[in-house]
């Protein structure tokens, strides 16, 4: 890594786990870098609160102009987050009131997780609906309340409500091996009625959400599909380590373990905790579903975090739920795809070949004719 993706890892880490590894100095260009590459990521207003932590150290020095464009983004985020906020309030209660059962997914759920809540960059509303009635009753709701048509596709219904994009899940999250995919369904559903509900309160609304180990699983899972379709997301590597620090005790490991090798994601698992060790700072002691002892070499995906260069536009990687091949049919981009399934096939093989093939499946019903 070079200066500016050093000094980057570090303001993150000091804006979301308050770590204060000492800066390097820059100049003001490779400061405007260091923006571009925050905001590339979605997580400037995070970054920001690490460079306001220490203002006063000698080699923070950003230009007033500089400091000014950091803050508006800021005030920019806080308000989209608030707005956020209300809405999702008020959309539950919606949804509450015609007792359809909405479960709160990741979004304004894990926000309230961080330091500063209002600077995670709001995106969609992710709803689960773990019941089919009550999925086909908020289903049918929204149809005749959102902005403009709702629309479908692998199960999961898209619609504007208000001005922010909603999406109803029935289910919680797939894998595309069906073995896999079949024991995931049954954790989720065994664990969504066998355990006590988790609630929080967004704008005063009392929203449901995942119980902790659930949560935590559904995170690794999130990020395992994430890595074998788009690359490795910072953000999502931020909450899984956010779930590990703030609700860390509440999870039942031994659980969590045995739910880990009935889907055969050990060697996933294993990475996704490399990467908080070695971009985050955690110690092994912090993530106990990692094996102990075990050196890994995160070299090139750290690579894949900060390659923005090069032929590929790496459109696939700033656009979180598109696949790289939708409405493409790019040959470099079905390239990418095949080198990056190759080259993870050993971290989840079981789940790696069947998501290329669905992958290029999928793609192939969306290139224009």
């Amino acid at each position: 890594m070079d200066v500016v993706e050093r000094n980057f890892l570090r303001l993150l880490r000091s804006g979301t786990f308050g770590d204060d590894s000492p800066i390097e100095p820059m100049s003001q260009w490779k400061w405007e870098r260091l923006y571009q590459t925050a905001l590339m990521h979605g997580v400037a207003a995070l970054v920001y609160d690490g460079i306001r932590s220490r203002e006063g150290e000698f080699f923070i020095n950003l230009s007033n102009e500089q400091k000014e464009t950091w803050r508006r983004l800021v005030s920019e985020t806080e308000e989209k987050s608030r707005q956020t906020n209300i809405l999702t309030a008020r959309l539950f209660e919606e949804l509450n009131h015609r007792s359809t059962r909405p479960i709160l997914l990741k979004g304004q759920a894990i926000a309230t997780l961080y330091n500063m809540p209002l600077h995670r960059t709001s995106g969609d509303c992710d709803i689960f609906f773990p019941l089919a009635p009550q999925s086909k009753k908020a289903d049918d709701w929204a149809k005749g309340n959102c902005d403009k048509e709702a629309t479908s596709e692998k199960g999961v219904l898209q619609y504007m409500w208000k001005g922010i994009k909603v999406e109803h899940h029935h289910r919680m999250v797939r894998l595309t091996n069906v073995f896999l995919n079949r024991t995931l369904q049954s954790i989720v559903n065994k664990e969504i009625r066998c355990c006590d509900s988790t609630y929080l309160y967004i704008d005063g609304q009392k929203i449901e959400t995942l119980p902790p180990t659930l949560n935590l699983l559904y995170t690794m899972v999130r990020i395992a599909k994430y890595i074998l379709n788009d690359g490795v997301s910072l953000k999502q590597i931020i909450e899984l380590g956010m779930i590990l620090r703030k609700i860390g005790d509440k999870v039942d490991f031994i659980k969590l373990q045995q739910w880990i090798d009935k889907l055969h994601m050990g060697d996933m698992a294993q990475l996704e905790g490399a990467l908080l060790t070695g971009l985050m700072n955690f110690s092994q002691d912090e993530i106990p579903f990692m094996r102990p002892n075990q050196k890994d070499d995160i070299s090139a995906v750290t690579r894949d975090i900060f390659n923005l260069k090069g032929n590929h536009t790496y459109d696939w990687y700033f656009t979180q739920g598109k696949n790289v091949f939708v409405s493409t049919n790019n040959k470099s981009a079905m390239m990418w795809h095949i080198n990056h399934s190759r080259r993870f096939f050993r971290y989840y093989p079981s789940e790696t070949v069947t998501n290329f093939f669905t992958s290029f499946a999928h793609s192939l019903s969306h290139i224009e004719e």
